[in-house]
């Protein structure tokens, strides 16, 4: 195996045969936040949020609000689309715990979102069942392992 410099992410990559495999950082099984790694999660926990949310209020729009069709196709399937690759760019490789991480974001965000686009303000239950689902973010992100 040899190393060669991913030139959009900036990790080098493990590679086999020619082929990439993965990050060299997320090919060991020592996994250490830092800092820098921490930032770049949670600004990639709120860009995906920020897509998947976007998209699917475009969808919405077109089918339940009766806006143009191509609210939802092309814009609001194209956003979806890039949602999809955001949490690929993730420091880990572990990617059932960055999707369940990524839902209490998905939470919170949605609640802003409907706040701030739609003037639905969040009453006590919703920012208590928020601070919930950031509590069990915060341990299943950031648990020594």
């Amino acid at each position: 195996m040899d190393g060669a410099l991913s030139p959009v992410l900036g990790f080098v990559e493990v590679q086999r045969n020619g082929t990439a495999i993965a990050p060299a950082a997320l090919a060991s099984n020592t996994f250490h936040w830092t800092p820098g790694k921490i930032v770049l999660s949670l600004v990639l926990f709120v860009v995906a949020g920020l897509a998947e949310i976007g998209g699917g209020w475009l969808v919405w729009q077109a089918v339940r609000e009766g806006r143009p069709w191509w609210w939802a196709f092309p814009c609001g399937a194209c956003v979806l689309v890039a949602y999809g690759f955001i949490p690929t760019v993730q420091p880990t490789a572990d990617f059932g715990r960055i999707y369940a991480v990524y839902g209490g974001f998905f939470i919170l965000l949605s609640y802003f979102w409907g706040w701030a686009v739609d003037q639905v303000r969040p009453d006590v239950g919703d920012w208590v069942g928020a601070g919930v689902a950031l509590a069990g973010v915060a341990i299943a992100w950031f648990w020594p392992r």
